[in-house]
């Protein structure tokens, strides 16, 4: 009985120091993702723009208060060349119809404010001093500087910014809309606890409430010829601000509030937008995260694999900046990881490429066909996957890869 426990034993601690110790590390990148609908012949340049509803409601606004000014300082003239005129047609009236008044008898006077009963002696009219009327300037929307606007926000990656350029992108922006704000309450059961007694009690929290959005819509022409139009649902609908909570009732004025989020609100749906046409027109700046799979080693069994590992990591960072030298190493990673993959063998634990090192394997060399856009290598391990027994998570994540390799091959058919 003790030598099978001495045997048992050392035969676990033989398979824990024969097992691969599996590392993951974290890498985010910037890579150039192909458009949907390329414009072809690919123009050189493009030029963008903002038309924002503002300018010609504010323009409206001044008008009209332009001309309420005018026509307050008419009736005021008007009033003042006639007061006093105005003045002795009031006397004029009064006097006669004291004149009128004092003829009556007093019988027919008695009888009169009986009848109508109100004293029926005459007013003198009053005839106000003339004063002009107030009119108060309008609210104006926002009005933004949407030249600059359009040159940080509204840019075709892939593709120089140029005044003139056949390609014209351009946004139309409507103002900001929002509803009245309403404080809403909440009866909430709190407690505090005194000499070990604990007492509950009930507190009212108010919240401020309000729904807003900022329309745009979108449109690319070539020479005057439409190539892409679209109106964001998401911008159409409307979004609800709902304010921290507080034991206080909350102020209702919400000039300030509004003022920064429609700021926030504006950089939000550029970018949204600018996506959406990057997405579709441009070779757009992307930014991915992803996970680099190696195993440590102690004992230089797996060289060929960290040194894929340090190619791989250099590549990822140099993306965005040297393409063509990052795509270089991250072959020479590729080779080193297809070279390992042929010595799989998915049913010998002790296999230096067991069934764990193989899905890292797998997993590595789909990263890098995505980026180096080899559809063909890409759907190859996917298919040697779909045949292997995974974890739940790792089936997840293939599943993914396999979304994104349909997508990838779309993309290089649209851009054939």
């Amino acid at each position: 009985m003790k030598k099978f426990s001495i045997v048992l034993l050392a035969g676990m601690l033989f398979n824990t120091i024969s097992a691969q110790n599996i590392k993951s590390e974290k890498v985010t990148y910037t890579y150039v993702k192909l458009p949907t609908n390329p414009v072809k012949p690919k123009p050189t340049s493009y030029y963008s723009q903002i038309q924002s509803g503002s300018e010609s409601i504010n323009a409206e606004l001044k008008a009209k208060y332009e001309a309420d000014l005018v026509a307050a300082e008419s009736e005021y003239q008007d009033a003042t060349n006639n007061y006093q005129a105005n003045l002795k047609a009031a006397d004029e009236q009064y006097l006669k119809e004291m004149e009128e008044y004092n003829n009556k008898s007093m019988a027919k006077k008695l009888v009169e404010k009986q009848l109508l009963n109100e004293n029926t002696k005459p007013v003198k009219r009053y005839v106000p001093t003339p004063s002009k009327k107030y009119v108060p300037e309008p609210k104006y929307v926002t009005a933004h500087d949407v030249s600059t606007l359009a040159a940080t926000y509204l840019k075709l990656d892939g593709f120089n910014r140029a005044e003139g350029s056949e390609l014209n992108y351009l946004v139309t922006m409507e103002t900001f809309e929002f509803s009245q704000p309403k404080v809403v309450s909440e009866v909430r059961k709190e407690s505090t606890v005194a000499n070990g007694k604990s007492t509950s009690y009930d507190v009212t929290y108010y919240h401020l409430e309000f729904e807003y959005r900022l329309p745009m819509t979108v449109k690319v022409t070539r020479n005057g010829s439409e190539v892409y139009l679209e109106n964001p649902a998401k911008l159409q609908e409307f979004a609800k601000y709902k304010g921290a909570d507080v034991k206080s009732y909350p102020s209702t004025d919400v000039t300030v509030l509004v003022k920064n989020l429609e700021q926030q609100v504006l950089k939000e749906n550029l970018n949204h937008v600018n996506h959406l046409v990057n997405d579709r027109l441009g070779f757009e700046n992307t930014e991915r995260k992803t996970s680099i799979d190696y195993v440590k080693d102690k004992k230089g069994e797996y060289a060929d694999l960290t040194e894929a590992y340090n190619l791989s990591n250099m590549a990822y960072n140099m993306l965005g900046k040297t393409d063509d030298q990052a795509k270089a190493k991250l072959e020479q990673a590729v080779a080193l990881w297809s070279k390992a993959l042929g010595e799989s063998d998915l049913l010998d634990k002790k296999a230096r490429i067991d069934k764990k090192v193989t899905a890292s394997l797998c997993f590595n060399l789909l990263e890098a066909y995505f980026i180096l856009r080899n559809a063909d290598e890409g759907e190859k391990i996917l298919n040697m996957m779909n045949k292997m027994d995974l974890s739940r998570s790792d089936e997840k994540l293939r599943d993914n890869y396999a979304q994104e390799f349909i997508e990838l091959r779309m993309r290089i058919i649209a851009n054939q």
